[in-house]
């Protein structure tokens, strides 16, 4: 019997997992694919910030990012450029696999090839059923962590998912003439969210975009478009679609079961990149669950203080996040031409390198106050 059951080998279970064993607690991490890091679905940007703070492995960086052009739909740009490196763009196949193994060196135990099909919790346990090997096997511990992703198993009713979820979609394709992260924005690119080239290594770069619905769609039409398809050399047939959630869970915790990450909604409302405020969540996951074992108390009102925790922590980042999407996805395409104009001309730069690349709240409310003080919202609607 394990003391801990980590559900998801990726870089929040695992990471969990890795601060959970240096505390000396017996840790099992079940992944129920083959390889870690197997099926992932994202561009791989990770943020100075999160990469110092959290003692992630720099062995796993592809490239660095200090340059950011976004784009309107006519092709009309704002290039933010950087002294120094904002984020970088990783391996995300080898990172997780580093992060797994930060976790193994200090005592976990990895499951590959093991499905979790059922979870329950009893008074005296966390159980879950695997399926592994075409054999059905069945594990204990006192507490479960679940960290999953979206694809959250069944909790007896207990953890629902976010209601409120859009799909990213992308490819890898060889591509000329790209040295700058690029975004664009546009009603027939990406309503309500954006598209993306992201540079990885030798000539290559990940493309792909948010939308709520038809994303396959939508990423065969921004293929298509004459900014992208004039300098593509070579296509990829693999395309990674999955789900992101845009809105938190109802309940992230319960009796012995504390859930993190992009299960919990645990993701930037801006961007939908879930690793920084994943990372941090489970910092606070593991407080609370070292604090459970110190009082030998695995109840509900125990893993309360996570969800009260975390929330303070990012919810006015979620919130700040939720408000700017809200807005920005109603604009024309009209309305989005006059915002990069503004943008260009009105010193809104300036603003933006005054502030934190993972800590956008303060730079949300910088830039909404200036638009209202503009009456671009005003003007973009006549």
């Amino acid at each position: 019997m394990h003391d801990i059951i980590v559900v998801g080998a990726g870089p929040v279970g695992s990471y969990s997992a890795y601060l959970l064993a240096k505390k000396g607690l017996n840790v099992g991490i079940f992944e129920k694919n083959l390889t870690i890091g197997d099926d992932v679905n994202c561009t791989g940007i990770v943020s100075t910030e999160c990469l110092k703070n959290f003692g992630l492995p720099g062995e796993v960086i592809l490239r660095p990012v200090d340059s950011i052009k976004a784009s309107s739909p006519s092709g009309n740009y704002i290039k933010y450029q950087s002294a120094s490196p904002l984020a970088y763009v990783v391996n995300r196949s080898l990172f997780d696999d580093e992060i797994n193994k930060m976790a193994v060196r200090e005592g976990a135990t990895t499951y590959l090839g093991t499905r979790v099909e059922e979870i329950t919790i009893t008074d005296g346990a966390f159980n879950v059923k695997v399926k592994t090997g075409g054999e059905e096997r069945e594990f204990s511990a006192k507490v479960g962590v679940v960290a999953t992703g979206f694809e959250l198993n069944s909790l007896q009713g207990v953890v629902k998912k976010p209601k409120d979820f859009s799909y990213g979609i992308q490819t890898d394709v060889g591509i000329e003439d790209v040295t700058d992260v690029e975004v664009y924005f546009g009603r027939n690119i990406a309503p309500g969210y954006f598209a993306w080239v992201v540079p990885t290594h030798n000539g290559s770069a990940k493309v792909g975009l948010i939308v709520k619905k038809n994303p396959e769609e939508y990423l065969k039409r921004f293929l298509a478009n004459p900014l992208i398809s004039s300098r593509v050399v070579a296509g990829d047939s693999r395309i990674k679609c999955s789900p992101i959630p845009f809105g938190r869970t109802p309940k992230s915790y319960a009796q012995r079961l504390i859930v993190v990450g992009e299960a919990a909604g645990q993701v930037k409302t801006t961007t939908g990149g879930g690793i920084y405020f994943g990372l941090l969540c489970s910092e606070i996951a593991v407080s609370t669950i070292t604090e459970a074992f110190k009082r030998r108390d695995f109840g509900e009102k125990v893993f309360e203080e996570y969800e009260m925790n975390w929330r303070k922590k990012i919810g006015p980042e979620l919130k700040a996040g939720m408000v700017l999407r809200n807005l920005f996805s109603r604009l024309s395409d009209h309305q989005i031409e006059l915002l990069v104009d503004l943008v260009k001309r009105d010193g809104f730069l300036p603003i933006i390198k005054n502030h934190n690349f993972d800590w956008q709240k303060d730079l949300i409310t910088s830039l909404l106050q200036k638009f209202f003080s503009k009456n671009i919202f005003r003007e973009a609607d006549k």
